[in-house]
Order: structure tokens, then C-alpha cells, then sequence
């Protein structure tokens, strides 16, 4: 699956940032301390208040638009964090606009930026429609590298796509390989929100919004659609069918932001239904589904698929408060004593900028039924509770 975090037994951390292969222009982590290697794994808990926190190069706190986050653990045991194009400070470069940022943390809690997916490499980011932007990534590993999935697109882009970029490392540097697939090669229509996944030694990217979400299988280095883009038509499995009528979508019964994983035999797709962009106005929620295989069908706990007008399109994960409005496009992974934990955007109403998105992260808890949800089904906010269980670097 997309995030396979396993528990270690023993790892080790790098003598000198120099050897890790960071960028020295990256002024962020400068100041970390070089680390001693240590036979005994020390676990450790943070406490946090929703929204996460964003760090400056200085160290202090401030606010950065963060759509659409997607994390993963490196081999260096520190997670990364990547999400929809935004401003924010690239280390000596200062406040600047970022198509593909990068930002790292060792407790999934505060987070720095690192690096750019796209820095240096701007045209790389233009096979698409003019003026897209870089949406809702989505990174996995793969072999011994890192694959880098985004979409690009327009608003009302009538032909966005997916497109890759790999690096040896979490964040970079990064060899573009431009698109992998669109919305005419697949017939797929909204071809944005990737999710890269694991079935057995098979990957899949699993794609689309709001008018149905596919799956097809890649090559073995992700780079390419595995039967090829003048076949991708007739190779494409519909996770959830498109439900639409004459073309005309319902956000309140189509899903996008898709994530798919795994726990104990059961697959679970979260997807996001509602409004995403509306400000403090949005009415973006997470709801899930249910099935014995990767493919679906995904049903609910009225026995109807997430597709089904007549069923309840699957449980409410996580949804609006009075707080918090537009909660959704999330991902999942799993800390170190296997517990499951949610990040995703939302906007903090009461706050300086509530009509910007920016990063939360909740536990997963699970019913009776084996459906997830978070505590109350809305975010956490305003008080410290505690965190995911790290390894303390």
C-alpha cells in the first residue's frame, strides 16, 4: 500500500547533513544537530493543537496555505510532507511562490520546508494546459526511489492530467518525466487527485474527480501507464462507476481526493464529497467505504455501493464544524506503535487567514463495524492532546 510503514528494529541516522545529500542552498536545516547512532529505539509522543504547525528557517511559527497534504516516512526516519502549490519560505530564497513543495518533520507535527519538487525545473510542469497549477500529490516508493505523482490542471479544465518525478531521496533532486496520463488518452473525465498503491508487487494510480474514481495499472517503474496510452481506454477498473447524469456531477454524491489502504483483511476508500474551495463556506467531508478487494466494490453500512443514489454514499470519516469548514483530500499513516492517523486541510474560521486551506491531522478510531471516523467526527481543535508515536531523532 502506499504507505508501508514498518516497524524497525534498529536504524541509523547520518553523521553529517553533508552525507545525507541535502541541498546546500537550503537553509532550513542548517541548524540540525548531527546525531549519534544508537542501538535503542526511543519512542516518543508530542502533543499538538490543530492546525499543524509551519516553522520558518529561524525556527518561528507561521501560517502556510497547505492543500491537499500527502506524507511519507524516509529511509533518513523523518517524514515529508508535499501539497497542492502554495507560498511559503524556500529557505534563502525567502517567501516565494512553490509549485511543488516539500517540507520535512520528525514528529509529524511541525513541519519545515526542504525542498522543491519543481524548483529549477519549471517548464517541466508545462506539458499540460496552460497556466495549470501543480494539485494534490501523491508520493510512494518505489524500488530505491521516490515517485512523485501530481495533477495539473486549470479550473474547469477540460483536458488536466497526471504527470511524475523521481528522486533517490524524499526531496530530490527530481528527474521530470512529464505526463503519464490525461483526460482524453483515459476517458476519464477530471483526471486530477492521484493516489499511487501497492496491490501485491503490482503498482496502480488510482485517479479522478467527482465523475467517477479509476485505477490502472503502471509500469514497474511508475513512470508509464503499464498497457500504454493509445490502449489506456480499455484498461481502466472504475473503483467507483461514474454516477453522474447527462454529464452534470453532484458534489454531495461524487467523490474526489481519493486514498485507498489496507488494515487487517479489509480495503477501505476515503474520498472527499462537497465543496472544497469555498472558503469558510465549504462544505468539504470525508466518507468512507468498505470492501474485501483493492478494485470494490466499496459499500457502506447499508450494504450499497459508494456509487448507489439509493444508499447512504458510504460514513462520515470526518466533517465541518463551527471551527473548522472544509475538512478533506487526506491521507493516511500509520505511526509507529501502528496506530492510523488522518491528515487533510481545513479552514480555521476564527482565525487571521479563514479563508486560506491549511494542515490538520486527527487519529483514526474505528466502529464496532470496522468503519473509521475520528473522535466526533470533526476535527480537533483547541486543545493539546496527544500526538502519533515517532521515533525520536
Amino acid at each position: 500500500m502506499k504507505k508501508r510503514i514498518v516497524r524497525q528494529l534498529s536504524f541509523f541516522l547520518c553523521l553529517a547533513l553533508s552525507s545525507c545529500g541535502y541541498p546546500s542552498s537550503i537553509s532550513s536545516i542548517d541548524s540540525v544537530s548531527s546525531s549519534k547512532v544508537s542501538s535503542s529505539i526511543l519512542i516518543t509522543r508530542g502533543k499538538y493543537s490543530n492546525p499543524l504547525t509551519f516553522l520558518n528557517r529561524t525556527g518561528q511559527e507561521y501560517f502556510v496555505s497547505c492543500a491537499d497534504p500527502d506524507v511519507i516516512k524516509g529511509d533518513d526516519g523523518y517524514y515529508y510532507l508535499y501539497c497542492t502549490n502554495t507560498y511559503c519560505e524556500m529557505g534563502n530564497l525567502g517567501m516565494a511562490y512553490d509549485r511543488g513543495p516539500i517540507f520535512r518533520s520528525n514528529d509529524l507535527l511541525s513541519w519545515t520546508w526542504t525542498g522543491s519538487v519543481f524548483q529549477g525545473h519549471n517548464e517541466d510542469g508545462n506539458w499540460g494546459t496552460r497556466g495549470a497549477g501543480v494539485w494534490g500529490p501523491s508520493v510512494i516508493k518505489v524500488g530505491n526511489r521516490y515517485n512523485y505523482y501530481y495533477a495539473l490542471s486549470t479550473w474547469g479544465d477540460n483536458n488536466p492530467g497526471i504527470g511524475v518525478a523521481t528522486s533517490s531521496t524524499p526531496y530530490g533532486p527530481w528527474t521530470h518525466y512529464g505526463k503519464v496520463l490525461d483526460s482524453k488518452d483515459s476517458g476519464v473525465t477530471n483526471s486530477i487527485d492521484p493516489q499511487a498503491i501497492y496491490l501485491d508487487e503490482q503498482l496502480y494510480l488510482i485517479w479522478g474527480s467527482f465523475y467517477g474514481i479509476a485505477c490502472t495499472p503502471l509500469t514497474d517503474d511508475g513512470t508509464e501507464v503499464y498497457y500504454g496510452l493509445d490502449s489506456l481506454k480499455n484498461h481502466i477498473h472504475w473503483l467507483i462507476n461514474d454516477n453522474t447524469v447527462d454529464g452534470e456531477m453532484d458534489v454531495n454524491s461524487n467523490y474526489e481526493g481519493s486514498y485507498v489502504f489496507q488494515k487487517d483483511n479489509k480495503y477501505y476508500y476515503l474520498g472527499s464529497q462537497g465543496s472544497c474551495c469555498s472558503g469558510i463556506d465549504s462544505t468539504y467531508r470525508v466518507k468512507a467505504g468498505m470492501s474485501d478487494s483493492m478494485f470494490g466494490p466499496y459499500k457502506g453500512k447499508d450494504g450499497l455501493s459508494l456509487d448507489n443514489k439509493e444508499g447512504t454514499f458510504g460514513e462520515l470519516v470526518i466533517g465541518p464544524s463551527k471551527q473548522i469548514a472544509g475538512v478533506g483530500h487526506n491521507t493516511i499513516i500509520q505511526d509507529e506503535e501502528g496506530e492510523f492517523w488522518i491528515l487533510y486541510h481545513g479552514y480555521e474560521i476564527n482565525s487571521e487567514k479563514p479563508n486560506e486551506r491549511t494542515a490538520f491531522i486527527d487519529k483514526l478510531l474505528w466502529d464496532d463495524e470496522g468503519y473509521p471516523y475520528v473522535k466526533d467526527q470533526v476535527a480537533s481543535y483547541g486543545a493539546d492532546i496527544d500526538g502519533p508515536a515517532v521515533i525520536e531523532i
